[in-house]
């Protein structure tokens, strides 16, 4: 009773995976696409016609090597600090509201009503 059930997931499962696959396969195409049209931009925009795109890519990759780098393991520390950081940020939204709509208030506006 249950084979043709399990059949059936493992089916369903394979179809799901060779899907997810396949729309990966497709995204890394178009991105390479996309990439090489962008470094042919970059390249055209170069007044000296020099390899614009591999030095900023050689010069993010540096500094994503060193953010990387100068990162740390958090400790107890750093997670007490965030706890109380989220109660002083629900305390701040009780006594003056949330940011965002005050921002969307001061931006907008005032709209004036008609006398009838």
């Amino acid at each position: 009773m249950f084979d043709g059930l399990l059949m059936g997931m493992y089916a369903f499962s394979v179809l799901v995976l060779g899907g997810l696959v396949y729309s990966h396969v497709l995204l890394i195409r178009s991105m390479s696409k996309e990439t090489n049209a962008l470094k042919a931009k970059l390249n055209d925009l170069d007044p000296m016609k020099g390899d614009l795109f591999d030095e900023l890519h050689d010069s993010l990759g540096d500094l994503v090597q060193s953010t990387l780098a100068s990162m740390r393991t958090p400790d107890a520390s750093d997670h007490l600090m965030g706890g109380l950081s989220q109660i002083a940020q629900m305390w701040a939204f009780k006594k003056f509201g949330n940011p965002a709509e005050m921002i969307q208030n001061a931006l907008t506006p005032p709209v004036e009503e008609e006398n009838l």
